[in-house]
């Protein structure tokens, strides 16, 4: 049975508006002290809607939810008590019950208000919970409350139970950082520490505010896509130093932090993102040596294209493939890998049993979980893939894919694999198709080399991004741009925070 004493600890603003409870805070206190602050997107919320915050652990959904409570009282004239914060793995079980306990509460706090705020934090640890918001909703008893609930991927999804319940449209991702929001979230704290070249450090300032002003959704003209690439041109020796930094700590902010502060990434940082993938697999009963066998077969093929069937011939004891499925869907749930389709143009659709990719959703998860099946420490291993400039190809390809996802993903609504795909034939292959909203094909291939030679062309796309180490040439219906200007100018949709 769940305490009142251990939900009012977690509700230290309830002492008055003059007590600095941030000062206490462990996730506000750390992000205090961090040298590089993340200032994530608030949501502008209404009484009587429901807001689900979905990404993989580790990427600041606690430290959201606290930063969004301190906003709320900043910035409006509400009584400390009229907002309820409670994180749900400190129950003792995860049963239902229990949170039944922690909410009506929480109800009967707020029956004196005219509005109220609920955050349940880590929901996805209850079993069953969405059954249990349903029912709130439906005997109308959050006619006056703005109600958030966080939880990791595999939990979370929970949410498709909740139709016509007052969720439409307030579903949001919060993912590593891309490339460009890293940037865009360095400032006077953080900057000294990447580096002491004053032409790097007096570049980055300036690069911060052209890339507030431009950004590229894709949907634009290709001569405007081909004005603004230009325009971050001069940027160039910026871009590459901070994509260096980039390619080592992914968008995690503990280990752009670590790496920030030490100049390494301690392997604290790897095993705990190690530890939280063992724990997903073990909710789900599924077996440790199975996942590290299907991750070894992934990573031996990536950046190749391939049947599922073919991982069978990578894993020591012949896993079926669809039991390889079973786990596929289970790491893409979770946020570590993310599935490409090929797309067939005639059936303008994607290809289910044609030949797929699989792309890590972050060069750090990607080194954590070789560094788990070589039993080696994580930054030696990062330094060993990022010493070969064919491997660096291959990780650039996957942070290319998930900048391109995130352009017009909506949580549940709009998954990447309804505008962004690849493409094979028996004589060519294009590494990305993008969908435009006009109906147009983008094509886009990475080649991170010096030299880059145009590809053969398909009638069916009509312009193509070609991203390239350190080429730059505009022709009418190609462009080649190096990688890191492309990356920094890629904006995700709203529906990420």
């Amino acid at each position: 049975m769940v305490e009142i004493l251990k939900i009012i600890e977690q509700n230290p603003w309830w002492k008055g508006k003059e007590f600095p409870f941030w000062k206490y805070d462990e996730q506000l206190n750390n992000y205090e002290n961090a040298k590089f602050k993340i200032k994530r997107n608030f949501i502008s919320s209404q009484c009587n809607n429901i807001y689900s915050i979905s990404g993989p652990r580790q990427s600041g959904k606690t430290t959201w939810m606290k930063l969004m409570i301190l906003n709320i009282l900043k910035s409006k004239e509400v009584n400390p008590s009229s907002i309820c914060y409670f994180s749900c793995d400190t129950l003792l079980s995860r049963s239902r019950k229990e949170l039944r306990k922690v909410i009506d509460y929480f109800l009967e706090k707020l029956e004196k208000f005219n509005e109220g705020y609920i955050f349940l934090d880590e929901i996805s640890y209850v079993h069953d919970w969405a059954f249990e918001i349903k029912n709130l909703v439906d005997m109308g008893k959050i006619s006056k409350i703005h109600f958030f609930i966080s939880g990791s991927p595999l939990g979370i999804r929970e949410i498709e139970f909740l139709p016509g319940r007052h969720i439409e449209g307030n579903r949001y991702f919060l993912k590593p950082l891309s490339f460009r929001e890293f940037i865009l979230n360095l400032d006077e704290n953080s900057i000294p520490l990447l580096t002491k070249n004053e032409k790097i450090k007096g570049g980055m300032m300036i690069l911060k505010k052209k890339l507030r002003e431009n950004y590229l959704t894709l949907e634009e003209s290709f001569e405007l896509i081909k004005e603004k690439l230009e325009l971050i041109l001069p940027f160039k020796d910026v871009l590459d130093f901070l994509l260096g930094f980039y390619l080592r700590t992914g968008g995690f902010p503990n280990s752009i932090e670590n790496y920030l502060r030490e100049g390494v990434i301690d392997k604290r940082n790897y095993e705990t993102i190690v530890n939280i993938i063992l724990s997903d697999i073990s909710k789900r009963n599924k077996s440790e040596d199975i996942a590290k066998q299907i991750f070894y077969a992934i990573i031996k093929r990536m950046g190749s294209s391939y049947d599922f069937r073919a991982l069978t011939k990578d894993t020591e004891e012949g896993i079926n493939v669809n039991t390889i499925i079973d786990y596929l869907k289970i790491f893409e749930d979770s946020f570590l890998i993310k599935i490409l389709y090929s797309y067939d143009f005639e059936k303008k659709q994607k290809r289910p049993k044609g030949n797929k990719k699989i792309y890590f959703t972050d060069p750090f998860l990607f080194y954590s979980i070789l560094s788990w099946i070589e039993g080696k420490n994580g930054f030696e291993v990062t330094e060993n893939i990022l010493s070969q400039e064919e491997k660096i190809s291959i990780i650039l390809e996957s942070i290319v894919f998930s900048s391109l996802e995130r352009i017009k993903e909506i949580p549940l609504i709009r998954d990447s694999s309804t505008f962004l795909w690849f493409y094979y034939d028996k004589r060519r292959e294009i590494d990305f198709i993008f969908k435009r909203e006009d109906g147009n094909y983008l094509g886009i291939e990475v080649k991170y080399k010096p030299e880059v030679s145009k590809r053969i062309e398909i009638n069916k796309v009509k312009n193509y991004i070609i991203l390239s180490k350190d080429t730059f040439e505009l022709e009418d219906r190609i462009v080649i741009v190096p990688i890191s200007i492309f990356l920094a100018l890629i904006k995700s949709s709203d529906f990420h925070l």
